[in-house]
């Protein structure tokens, strides 16, 4: 999650990027925990069932496909919406 979150440029809860003053502590937080971040071990269990668990743990934590899915789009419609409404006020301020 972390690796996706630096991969996306560390942006904010409403997925906008964030200013410059805060963009390096969002680096240093995230590489802090990088360091000993262990891999993450991801299976399919019978009833769509995702189960992730550290790769040196027993302790698993499991979600449905559908709670998962339901993330990623919530995740990509505001994703979406953000961009149409950086696209309208960019039009606005233009004319």
């Amino acid at each position: 999650m972390i690796r996706k979150y630096q991969v996306d440029g560390y942006l904010d809860r409403d997925l906008r990027p964030r200013p410059p003053g805060t963009l390096a502590d969002e680096e240093r937080h995230c590489n802090t925990p990088m360091e000993f971040w262990e891999p993450v071990v991801v299976s399919l269990e019978p009833g769509d069932v995702l189960a992730m668990r550290l790769e040196r743990t027993r302790t698993t934590y499991r979600a449905t496909i559908a709670a998962v899915f339901r993330t990623l789009a919530d995740w990509h419609a505001r994703a979406e919406a953000r961009r149409k409404r950086e696209e309208r006020q960019a039009r606005r301020f233009t004319r």
